[in-house]
């Protein structure tokens, strides 16, 4: 369960990003908020008390101070920790059109969890600027909440150079193979094209996004297998192939272990809603 205040801002604008809606939650210690391939990039600062996001594979433990981003197209997973006084609160900007794009060009598409970010102040920018612009004028507060959202999504990209924590070009370039990878993997084909062994890679790996390449590529996997189920009429092993298993029902298996329902099932469901 949740509480909080929403502010919604119109839009007619023919735009790459918008912000739609943003608010403030108050969430209470059975608050659970799943979205499975996300459609939307939720922006995030806490303001007190922690929670637990994930974000596809990766888990993260937000507290009072921490910036979280929960971006298009992963798996969402929302928590309050139990146990704690009071709320699990904090503000939240919903970004949608190409807001994976956006992450990109600041290189944080990979960052789900900022800790130790002072930008409470530029977040309640945004509220202040809706609040007073929202009604009288929705274009002008839908330009300024966008103009915040870059602000704040700048800031983040310094604190982490600050701090030496953006992605090494190394990274950059498995991130990039994987993101374009037709087929099977093939540990060895990707260790002599990085020019590094596999083990040295996927240490790097994880040390900087916080999940293993075998887990990154997984998660994309279930990912790719969710829109095709929904987008098209493929059959179950039909996208098992496409994705590179050559077993059907092992595909089968591991999406059922990573989603908590079947492939067909999870067709099923998604024609119904």
């Amino acid at each position: 369960m949740k509480h909080g205040e929403v502010y919604s801002i119109p839009s007619d604008l023919d735009i790459g990003v918008s912000v739609p809606l943003i608010g403030i939650n108050y969430c209470h210690a059975n608050y659970r908020n799943v979205r499975g391939r996300s459609d939307i990039t939720v922006l995030a600062y806490v303001l007190r008390g922690q929670g637990r996001i994930r974000v596809d594979s990766a888990t993260h433990l937000p507290r009072e101070g921490d910036v979280f981003i929960l971006r298009k197209g992963s798996y969402h997973e929302v928590t309050a920790m139990p146990d704690q006084e009071g709320y699990w609160t904090y503000l939240w900007y919903n970004l949608h059109g190409n807001s994976d794009e956006l992450l990109s060009a600041y290189q944080l598409k990979e960052k789900a969890h900022i800790p130790n970010a002072p930008l409470e102040d530029m977040f309640r920018k945004g509220f202040r600027l809706v609040k007073r612009n929202r009604r009288t004028n929705a274009e002008q507060a839908q330009t300024g909440i966008q103009l915040v959202c870059t602000e704040i999504l700048i800031a983040l990209t310094r604190l982490l150079k600050g701090r030496n924590l953006m992605l090494s070009e190394q990274t950059m370039r498995v991130k990039h193979y994987l993101d374009h990878l037709a087929g099977p993997f093939d540990s060895e084909l990707l260790s002599r094209q990085m020019a590094m062994s596999y083990k040295q890679l996927n240490r790097l790996f994880k040390k900087e996004t916080g999940t293993t390449i075998y887990h990154y590529l997984l998660s994309r996997k279930i990912a790719q297998a969710e829109m095709m189920l929904k987008d098209t009429s493929m059959t179950v092993s039909e996208i098992a192939f496409h994705l590179g298993y050559e077993d059907p029902h092992y595909f089968s298996n591991l999406f059922k272990l990573k989603t908590g329902t079947s492939p067909t099932a999870f067709r099923q469901r998604s024609a119904q809603s």
